[in-house]
């Protein structure tokens, strides 16, 4: 590829502003120390998310999954979806490059939980279907990832039903000063981060750091070659400081703010490109411009006298700004966007009693919206002057049965309400105002058994789940997939969730191996049905507890440890879904695939680490089969899914890092090696053809 001279001036001027950063925090650690080890080797895992205290994975009933900062850095991911592709099961469906939302276990969008430090990013406008609301986590400044599989509900509450993953921050008093710099050619994309941390005192701890990143083009395979229109901007800057105070508490305080600046919709617009017979589409420009905001203040004492052991009080406020800029191909401007503020109380508590480890605690979050549109007086793409308030008390009992089975049980009691003012009815035109509530208690029971301590367990678990329609689904007046625009649906009823899973883990000396298997039924699924009439020339779709559905999988992971320098992994999953729908206007009942039902599809890798050597090497084989099944609106889709469905694709990436000093690492990847055009199920445009990328790792 021949790269854009503004694209080498992005390069230059990037790594200038980090080369001066670099002079500038050369102070902050003198102390040499080196690399965190690579965290692929290491045995056992902590893990928060799944019982919300600290669990050895080996120990935990559910499939979960973690990957370390360091690991992340390795791989070299782009964005935060990006970041769980690699997870067995996970299917990262992208509209445009600039939006990406994963798919797991059949579920997207607003039926997965996303949390920072344990508090919802998930609010009251997300929308149905993939949306971008995920993408506005900064990856590159976190410690961790964490994802448990199935519905956490009675921990997590509603939404909480594919998967819930929680994004861990750094901790002031572990956090280094870091520069990374990320190239890469394909995507015609610079990206950075400047990461200072440091100990003031034995009792206070402070890191801080600011992101930015640059895309342009983006090129395809050697069939496709350049897609235009698919460029953005991102900034991001975080702040979090930790005091060890009198008496044994622990204070942290957090803030965060992530810009996304005019990011494509490119599939819609005259800049898409056809592939395999998909339509290109007809705006002249389809921009969105994101802004996410979060701060808090956690109090915690771990090691109380008395019957509460563990306590921790939570304050927050989070902020969620959306703009979007279309002009269509007649040349009707549309500007219509969301202001949504989240403010939260938490209270979590752990006791020891002779009936095993409670946890339990007590969840507050209130939505307040202002929405609006150059073309709707009355409402934007939600209900204007809208609230919606959720209240939750959960309990969980964790305990052993015997030196080597365990109990872990849960129950949740959710009350939720809203109330909104203006709402228009596309029908009479005449202003509404919805005020409605629900409540839902749920349960979980699952059970894990140390076959051999250490060593192999095996775990099974039965977990309610549900989640309550939101503003978006009650209120919505906006764009749903091509030619279609949605309309409000009030009278909406929860959806309800039963997920039995059992699955098994070994870790043995030279193997690690990792299966589970789960069936997911579906009550009362609220899904998008067309009413049969037009509005503006697109066809009007509304929501409705539509009905019933199923999703079944299979999901395996392994690595061998071929010899003491050659580690051989893979991972592979299997779906299939259907649910009750109604295709057409017509009151007929029909039984389909899923949306977007993720293919059948896996990796295979071997990685090379020299003992005792300064570098490593990694080749990755990824595959997916073609995907055939589809629903009757993946069908009607055809910006994003080519006739037929989607093509199956097979490529090999290439990856490798070198070690310079204690403190300074380069790593480079060839991804696509064969310059193949391929696409991700359902996603909007094509991923990069061959694709050299190289970052730069300090650490000072």
């Amino acid at each position: 590829m021949q790269l854009t001279t503004t694209y080498l001036r992005k390069v230059a001027g990037t790594a200038g502003c980090i080369a001066n950063v670099l002079l500038l925090s050369c102070w902050a650690h003198a102390d040499g120390d080196s690399f965190i080890d690579d965290q692929r080797a290491l045995v056992e895992t902590v893990v928060v998310v799944a019982t919300r205290q600290p669990s050895e994975q080996l120990r935990l009933p559910y499939t979960t999954h973690v990957i370390q900062h360091q690991a992340a850095v390795e791989a070299q991911y782009r964005t935060l979806p990006q970041l769980l592709r690699d997870f067995p099961g996970v299917m990262v469906q992208e509209t445009a490059f600039g939006q990406g939302s994963p798919y797991v276990r059949g579920m997207t969008g607003f039926r997965n939980l996303m949390l920072i430090d344990g508090i919802r990013i998930n609010n009251s406008a997300f929308r149905d279907g993939p949306n971008q609301y995920w993408s506005t986590v900064d990856a590159l400044g976190l410690d961790r990832v964490e994802m448990v599989k199935g519905p956490t509900s009675t921990l997590y509450g509603s939404d909480a039903i594919g998967a819930t993953v929680n994004a861990v921050t750094l901790d002031p008093f572990l956090a280094r000063s870091e520069m990374l710099m990320r190239v890469a050619s394909a995507e015609e994309s610079v990206s950075g981060r400047a990461q200072f941390g440091t100990t003031l005192s034995d009792r206070f701890g402070l890191a801080a750091g600011i992101t930015g990143k640059s895309y342009g083009d983006l090129e395809g395979g050697s069939q496709v070659g350049t897609q235009r229109g698919v460029g953005y901007d991102e900034q991001g800057v975080d702040i979090k400081a930790a005091w060890l105070a009198p008496g044994g508490w622990r204070v942290d305080g957090f803030t965060s703010e992530l810009r996304q600046n005019n990011v494509p919709r490119t599939h819609s617009t005259i800049a898409g490109v056809s592939w395999h017979g998909t339509t290109v589409g007809s705006d002249l420009r389809r921009e969105l411009d994101q802004q996410r905001s979060l701060s808090y203040l956690k109090l915690t004492h771990s090691d109380l006298v008395g019957m509460v052991k563990v306590a921790e009080f939570t304050a927050s406020y989070a902020q969620t700004k959306e703009v979007e800029d279309r002009i269509r191909g007649s040349g009707r401007w549309d500007k219509q966007g969301f202001d949504l503020a989240t403010s939260g109380l938490l209270a979590q508590f752990r006791s020891d009693s002779p009936i095993g480890s409670l946890t339990y605690g007590i969840d507050y979050y209130h939505d307040s919206v202002d929405s609006y549109s150059s073309r709707n007086p009355v409402q934007g793409p939600v209900a204007d002057d809208a609230s919606y308030r959720t209240i939750d008390l959960y309990l969980q009992n964790r305990v052993s049965l015997s030196t080597s089975v365990e109990l872990l049980a849960g129950i949740r009691r959710t009350w939720i309400g809203t109330d909104t003012d203006s709402v228009l009815d596309p029908q009479t035109g005449e202003v509404l105002g919805i005020n409605d509530s629900w409540s839902s208690t749920v349960g979980s029971l699952g059970v894990n058994w140390a076959v051999q301590p250490d060593r192999l367990a095996v775990f099974a678990n039965l977990s309610q789940g549900f989640r309550a329609p939101n503003l978006s689904d009650l209120t919505r007046f906006d764009s749903a997939r091509s030619n279609e625009v949605e309309t409000p649906a009030p009278g909406l009823e929860p959806e309800h969730f039963l997920t039995a899973e059992v699955g098994m883990r070994l870790r043995g000396e030279q193997s690690r191996l990792e299966i589970s298997v789960f069936t997911t039924g579906m009550d009362d699924l609220i899904q998008r049905v067309p009413t049969g009439n037009q509005l503006d020339g697109e066809y009007e779709i509304t929501k409705t507890n539509a009905g019933d559905g199923r999703v079944d999988g299979v999901e395996i992971s392994w690595t061998v440890f071929v010899t003491p320098t050659f580690e051989l992994f893979g991972q592979m999953a299997w779906l299939d879904g259907t649910v009750g729908t109604f295709p057409t206007s017509e009151p007929i009942r029909v039984d389909e695939a899923i949306d977007r039902m993720m293919p059948l599809n896996g990796s295979i890798g071997l990685r090379w680490t020299p003992a005792e050597s300064r570098y490593w090497l990694e080749c990755q084989f990824v595959a997916a089969d073609g995907q055939s099944d589809l629903s009757t609106r993946d069908q009607e889709d055809t910006s994003r899914i080519p006739p037929g469905g989607t093509p199956g694709y097979g490529v090999m990436h290439l990856r490798g890092g070198y070690r310079i000093s204690e403190t300074l690492r380069v790593f480079g990847a060839l991804e696509n090696v064969t310059n193949r055009d391929y696409r991700v199920h359902g996603s909007g445009t094509n991923m990069p053809g061959r694709n050299f990328i190289v970052s730069l790792q300090a650490i000072l």
